[in-house]
């Protein structure tokens, strides 16, 4: 299944000066089948995001969920909610992030949050499977997070049995680290996949992300930027990989042609 963001149809909402409803449907018209709807944009309007997608043809592919399980490690009254929202809307996955370190916190600090992040995963486990819904967990772009590297996925991967890795091709270039060797590092536990291109240039002034090593990052349509994609999408189909596409522009100038070119280069793939 092809997917992509719910706030990437609030941005192509606001770029092409059309409503939410009418973008909605231009991305389903593209051949987009699932949105990701981040906790912030489900809890408190289940009905109302249920109606709109329902009315655009669109399901919820996963639900992106923040938490501080680093210094709060109360699962229940953190993750309860969204649990929720995900069975009343029929959603089976959500894609945890744990927690983020703050900037002040030194090594014996962030290694007691990893451990507490590690356990607060395996709690909300448990939880998630009398709601019927796994855990994913992606390589995620932020210097203070724990699992923005190989070894920090890895550390979780190995520390939580039934979490999964959602492998984003575009993050590890984050932290400086090669894509395909990452991709080896975690393939045998890969479930779901963001599909994200970097460019070493901003295609439309966009605002680039910096990396650890000072490079700047810009979104660029999947296949046209620096990483490996081709390598990448080669290695899953020989895996036998069967499960989601989420293509990903966070900060695109120009949503929904970058969308189009997107589906466009991973539908001739598919």
């Amino acid at each position: 299944m092809i997917t992509t963001f719910y706030d990437h149809a609030v941005d192509i909402s606001r770029q092409e000066k059309i409503s939410l409803t009418e973008a909605l449907r231009e991305v389903r018209t593209l051949g987009i089948d699932g949105l990701e709807v981040s906790q912030n944009n489900l809890l408190g309007r289940e009905d109302e995001l249920g109606n709109e997608l329902a009315y655009a043809g669109l399901s919820v592919s996963s639900i992106p969920a923040y938490f501080d399980f680093g210094r709060d490690p109360d699962v229940e009254k953190q993750a309860v909610p969204t649990l929720e929202a995900a069975r009343f809307l029929g959603v089976s996955r959500m894609l945890v992030i744990p927690g983020f370190f703050r900037p002040e916190d030194g090594e014996e600090e962030r290694e007691r949050q990893t451990e507490s992040m590690i356990s607060c995963v395996n709690r909300l486990a448990e939880l998630a499977q009398g709601y019927g819904v796994s855990l994913i967990l992606e390589d995620y772009d932020n210097a203070l997070a724990s699992f923005s590297t190989i070894q920090g996925v890895k550390r979780f991967l190995e520390g939580c049995p039934d979490l999964s890795c959602c492998f984003d091709t575009g993050n590890f270039a984050f932290s400086g680290e090669d894509e395909l060797s990452a991709y080896e590092a975690v393939r045998d536990r890969i479930t779901y996949v963001h599909l994200k291109d970097r460019a070493a240039v901003s295609v439309s002034g966009e605002e680039g992300v910096t990396a650890l090593d000072g490079k700047v990052l810009y979104p660029c349509p999947v296949g046209s930027g620096e990483i490996r994609l081709p390598e990448i999408f080669s290695r899953l189909k020989q895996d036998g990989y069967q499960g989601n596409f989420a293509l990903e522009h966070y900060g695109a100038g120009e949503m929904l042609s970058y969308l189009k070119r997107s589906v466009s280069w991973l539908k001739e793939r598919l």
